[in-house]
């Protein structure tokens, strides 16, 4: 069951310059796969070479700018999730210093947020917490290195090219993100892929252009894999922290907030039963019928919705009264495992690295 494009992501794919991924270039089978939620790649060569030898790194970032987590946060921790399977490491910055640049959080907040709230709910969301890395950006001194040997090897026009107005925030954030991406390689040079969504497709193309020009290090070329985002309640593009009546956060506790959540958001049904019996329903902008898509494990189940709701067989509310079953039971597995890693990174059991130094002998 895969959903058509949004307008938005045809015309971010046409001005990128990306090509969709086929379902042949992945190892092992995934709902994301299957499903066309993994949609494209920068770097196709290195990425097929990655799926092909496992040799490389996995890496994400936690922005810690609010406590508040949204159910896109699933998205992009099942993807790391999948290559984590396939990978020798996976690694996540905690985007201390760019969430002080851009959205004046204090380093102290940050940590706060990320040990409370952001860690524990990735650990929960099913990453090994074995094989899983966390580093502050403010404690990294590599990034800093990185981002100084960019900053020469950059005009403020490529910057404009890249990322339109830009401004001191923008420009730090930038820099300090090459360097996240690129860092574990001062240990052993390796390719990395990099899990994001279609508008952060300009951090890597800095950071590609960057690894082909630098005089002073010598780093393998990195990958993006593009991942299509949860939508918000609304129908709009992306799920927002800063928007709470269109969002599902990580966790939901009260069964009417979120049983109410549900019966707001936007449908892809017919304004009355009688059209709806007869021309059915549009899953493309349905979002209960989207947020199915990313939950749900059982392929058979999701297709039987969508036939019966594409046909006319089942109403709005029945398929938003199955996806508020499916989010409930997903929202109450997910508290128990929450509180347990939010204890267990109180109690210092988290694998914290500061520089590419204490990578070795880890892979």
């Amino acid at each position: 069951m895969r959903l058509s494009l949004t307008p938005r992501e045809e015309k971010l794919l046409r001005e990128f310059g990306l090509e969709l991924i086929k379902p042949e270039y992945f190892p092992i089978p995934h709902k994301f796969v299957r499903r066309g939620i993994f949609i494209a790649v920068r770097g196709l060569e290195e990425f097929a070479k990655m799926m092909r030898t496992g040799e490389f790194y996995i890496l994400t970032g936690i922005m810690p700018s609010y406590k508040l987590i949204h159910l896109g946060t699933y998205a992009v921790v099942e993807s790391v999730k999948y290559f984590q399977s396939l990978s020798k490491i996976t690694i996540i910055a905690i985007a201390d210093i760019e969430s002080l640049a851009t959205r004046s959080i204090s380093l102290d907040v940050a940590r706060e947020y990320a040990e409370q709230y952001h860690i524990p709910t990735y650990l929960a969301l099913g990453l090994d917490p074995d094989r899983t890395f966390f580093y502050y950006q403010s404690e990294n001194p590599d990034i800093l290195k990185i981002a100084g040997d960019v900053s020469g090897e950059t005009t403020l026009n490529e910057m404009r090219a890249i990322y339109g107005d830009v401004d001191p925030s923008r420009i730090v954030s930038s820099l300090i993100q090459v360097g996240d991406i690129l860092f574990p390689q001062f240990y052993k040079p390796m390719n990395g892929l990099v899990p994001i969504g279609l508008d952060q497709d300009p951090h890597m193309r800095l950071c590609r252009d960057y690894v082909r020009r630098t005089r002073h290090f010598f780093f393998d070329q990195v990958a993006s894999i593009y991942i299509r985002l949860i939508p918000g309640l609304d129908g709009s593009e992306k799920m927002s922290k800063s928007d709470p009546e269109n969002s599902i956060f990580l966790p939901e506790t009260d069964p009417d907030v979120l049983r109410r959540k549900i019966w707001r958001a936007f449908s892809g049904g017919a304004p009355t039963v009688e059209e709806h019996r007869r021309r059915g329903g549009n899953l493309d902008i349905d979002v209960p019928f989207r947020i199915l898509t990313y939950i749900l494990d059982d392929d058979e189940m999701l297709r039987e919705i969508a036939d019966k709701y594409r046909s006319g067989e089942m109403l709005s509310g029945e398929l938003k009264k199955i996806t508020f079953e499916v989010l409930w039971e997903f929202m109450k597995d997910f508290r128990e495992k929450l509180e347990y890693y939010r204890d267990y990174v109180r109690r210092g059991n988290v694998r914290w690295i500061r520089s590419a130094e204490d990578l070795k002998g880890v892979y």
